[in-house]
């Protein structure tokens, strides 16, 4: 059982990396938004609202959907919504975006399932939470340093082939990883 725990919290660990990277995109929609889309600053502030709130929404049907689907199956709901999300992104056009932003509203809740089966599976294998806490916590740290480093290097050299949404098709293939490891994690 040991073993077979550990092996569950690294695919936890791994789930939770792979969903959380693209909320450290940085700066890159919002010059994406205003470069590609010619978003006005005032468009900027509405899209970004809009994600907002669809988060707000996305958390707080999530209670219900988990009771009724259970956790793994609102974490499997979630990342799909999410994926749709980032599709739209990556066709880099505005209007599609928008509509799979609006389809894909379960998207910001996305982390919920992952942190949440990793406190459970750390409390059967002894892990205090405040370790747990730790460990998240640093796992956070690191993909702030990382993926604005990551998702600008992906941008300009995008810019530079002419695939200026490369960050969003990065965050497809983040997310269609984490949408197949979480039936096994």
């Amino acid at each position: 059982p040991g073993s077979a725990g550990r092996r569950t919290m690294r695919l936890l660990s791994a789930l939770a990396a792979l969903t959380l990277l693209p909320l450290f995109m940085g700066d890159v929609l919002q010059v994406f938004a205003v470069s590609h889309w010619s978003l006005t600053n005032a468009q900027v502030s509405s899209l970004f609202s809009f994600i907002a709130v669809s988060g707000v929404v996305s958390n707080l049907v999530g209670g219900t959907l988990i009771r009724t689907i259970g956790l793994r199956g609102f974490t499997a709901l979630a990342t799909a919504s999410t994926l749709l999300l980032w599709v739209g992104f990556s066709t880099a056009r505005l209007k599609v975006a928008l509509i799979c932003a609006g389809v894909g509203f379960l998207g910001p809740a996305r982390t919920l399932g992952a942190t949440t089966m990793m406190t459970s599976e750390g409390a059967k294998l002894g892990i205090p939470q405040g370790q747990l806490s730790g460990d998240r916590a640093n796992l956070v740290a690191w993909l702030k340093v990382i993926g604005p480093l990551v998702y600008g290097a992906l941008y300009v050299r995008g810019v530079n082939v002419g695939v200026p949404q490369a960050p969003f098709i990065l965050n497809v293939v983040l997310t269609a990883a984490a949408l197949m490891l979480g039936p096994i994690a």
